[in-house]
């Protein structure tokens, strides 16, 4: 029987300290604002390194719409969270 090699994910360090994050919240949907918050970060670094994630697999996005107190401004928040692998896992 052979194995077949699975492909190493190279992320920058960066992207595995916003996996760590993600990972704290437990699948639960986090915005930007609260992962460069509290990792010391610009958002401008964290949206490389989410990015980075979406592409390899790891994660997703979420656009949610906000409209402003007046009304008169709508705009969206995106929100991020891992992909549970669990259920590949299981299946396979």
């Amino acid at each position: 029987m052979t194995a077949t090699a699975t492909p190493v994910r190279k992320l920058s360090d960066r992207a595995h300290r916003v996996v760590f994050e993600l990972a704290l919240h437990d699948g639960e949907w986090v915005d930007v604002t609260a992962i460069y918050t509290r990792l010391g970060l610009n958002s401008h670094q964290v949206r490389s390194a989410l990015n980075e994630l979406i592409s390899e697999g790891m994660a997703e996005r979420e656009r949610r719409p906000v409209s402003s107190d007046t009304g008169c401004r709508r705009t969206h928040r995106t929100y991020f969270r891992l992909i549970d692998d669990t259920t590949n896992e299981a299946s396979a």
